[in-house]
């Protein structure tokens, strides 16, 4: 294994943040570029580069600018005249904050610049600028004709529903279009406030606007559906897929009716979405926010003239002092989205959906790997934290935690409860409920590869299967190391992606990879020798489950 040469003391914030940030290599300057023909759409021709193989039509706009439509529900682009040149990334959304910290449950700044670097940053250093005429989609194809029709691999990025853009080098689906003969779609869509604060309660007007974001997806579904024949790809061969956040907005996605049948596989990357907000919820939320915008509530249309930077500041302001389950993302408003994804079952709308969940073996690393204590938690201290958060069964966590890690630092004990109580956990029930429903299949992975970068302190961190997945290692050596590990995983786990959006099935020649279920609990292990398990960690399972 290849191991970097660093000391914990010897990494800089910065250091660690322009290694997540996925640069370009210096050999990316020589790429062959040049124009491709137009593309005829249903609302106007467009013309993309050439670059090494894979037309790129970056920026295409799919919506019209929500300014207009602050807290409604989107529409379509108008049509124009002429051709437009889609050669680089368009705006990316207003960004928020992420509600989560590793310290204590304190918000750790710095954790959530690391957070944005590695899901937010956009190609090389220069992110494309911030505004609210972000509905724009980028399509990466083999060849941008009606000629075939390739499988289709829709991708919904991370950052919660708070944060991120479609535009980050790691997303780059150029990778997956030379390896599997696939399109590969990105999008921006509305975040936080703009895209999940519930006005409805306040003015029908606003009836839509705690899923304006999610309904921003759908519009972009449309897109799909109306408009990718003609960059070579199969409307009726669609897959969704995301990670984190983006895996949340999967699992919504299955659950609301006008998105059915814009897609007709999903993956979920580290991001089971059971439950959202409850509309009594995020209708307190948003008279909060008013308040703290000294906004009467019988004015809630200001709003929409205010400056966004305010009304965002205001909603995640308002949000970090209610607790629960109150916060900026879909609303169980009784209107597009009608029920909780995945709870207390699987939704009808993921029936015939076939699907493919699961983590990293180490999710918790990433959120804690800045806390003061890392990498040195004594056993009391994790006894403390312990008993924070799982009350009277704190000791026989402990007792189970630190015999399933008995030669890692008790931090591990710490992380490994936190990654098994949450994405471990909720993504089982996820794919339980899914295969109790009797429809398609649902597939179940964990990624146990360990990135060495920080002489392996982050082992299989939350992230790290992004570049894996997009085939783009290249571009995120400061996560992923450098070498033939992260290249054959790589390998691996993109091709199994590619299989699963082209058949439904990611079995790839000499590994079967069968369905999971209650009874077999058929796992993929990725690693450097990957292979099938049956209940992996099935203590951890029993624990939570009860």
């Amino acid at each position: 294994m290849t191991t970097d040469r660093f000391t914990r003391r010897d990494v800089s914030l910065g250091a660690l943040a322009g290694g997540l940030l996925a640069t370009l290599p210096i050999g990316a300057l020589a790429q062959t570029r040049e124009q491709t023909a137009s593309v005829e759409t249903q609302v106007g021709r467009v013309r993309g580069k050439r670059v090494d193989g894979v037309s790129r039509f970056l920026g295409i706009p799919y919506g019209v600018d929500t300014h207009s439509r602050r807290f409604q529900p989107p529409l379509p682009t108008p049509a124009w005249a002429g051709v437009q040149d889609c050669f680089t990334y368009g705006p990316t959304a207003p960004q928020g904050t992420l509600g989560f910290g590793g310290t204590g449950g304190k918000v750790n700044p710095e954790v959530m610049r690391v957070m944005a670097t590695l899901f937010s940053a956009g190609p090389q250093d220069r992110p494309p600028p911030e505004s609210e005429n972000c509905l724009v989609l980028n399509v990466f194809t083999p060849d941008a004709s009606r000629s075939r029709k390739r499988p289709v691999m829709f991708w919904l990025h991370g950052g919660g529903f708070a944060q991120g853009s479609g535009s980050g080098a790691t997303y780059d689906g150029s990778a997956l279009c030379r390896r599997g003969d696939v399109v590969v779609v990105t999008i921006n869509h509305r975040l936080n406030a703009l895209g999940y604060l519930y006005l409805g309660a306040l003015h029908d007007d606003f009836a839509d606007s705690g899923n304006v974001g999610q309904l921003d997806q759908i519009l972009a579904l449309k897109w799909v559906r109306d408009n990718i024949e003609a960059f070579g790809g199969d409307p009726h061969n669609v897959t969704i897929f995301g990670q984190s956040g983006g895996g949340a907005k999967v699992s919504v996605l299955l659950a609301m009716p006008a998105a059915e049948g814009l897609f007709h596989k999903a993956i979920i990357e580290s991001g089971p979405g059971l439950r959202m907000v409850e509309r009594v919820d995020a209708a307190e939320l948003a008279e909060r926010t008013l308040a703290a915008l000294s906004v009467p509530k019988a004015e809630v249309h200001r709003l929409q003239s205010m400056d966004s930077r305010a009304i965002i500041t205001a909603a995640t302001s308002a949000q970090g002092s209610i607790m629960g389950s109150r916060s900026l993302s879909p609303v169980v408003d009784g209107r597009s989205l009608l029920r909780h994804p995945f709870d207390p079952d699987a939704p009808p709308g993921a029936h015939n959906v076939p699907l493919i969940i699961g983590t990293n073996k180490d999710e918790a690393t990433l959120f804690t790997m800045f806390d003061p204590e890392f990498g040195k938690m004594t056993v009391e201290q994790v006894q403390q934290r312990f008993a924070s958060m799982l009350g009277e069964r704190s000791s026989a966590a402990l007792e189970l935690f630190g015999k399933r890690r008995p030669n890692d630092s008790p931090t591990y004990w710490f992380t490994s409860m936190v990654t098994g109580k949450g994405a471990w956990s909720d993504s089982i029930r996820l794919a339980e409920r899914k295969s109790a429903q009797g429809g398609t299949a649902v597939f179940m992975y964990r990624l146990d590869w360990e990135t060495p970068v920080l002489n392996g302190t982050l082992k299989s961190p939350h992230g790290l299967e992004v570049p894996l997945v997009f085939d783009n290692v290249d571009k995120a050596v400061g996560l992923c190391g450098s070498g033939v590990e992260p290249k054959a995983i790589a390998t691996a786990m993109s091709q199994a992606w590619i299989n699963f959006a082209r058949t439904g099935n990611p079995s790839r020649a000499g590994l079967a990879w069968p369905p999971y279920d209650a009874g077999s609990r058929n796992t993929m292990i990725f690693n450097v020798s990957s292979h099938l398990d049956s209940d992996p960690d099935h203590e951890v399972r029993q624990f939570f489950a009860t």
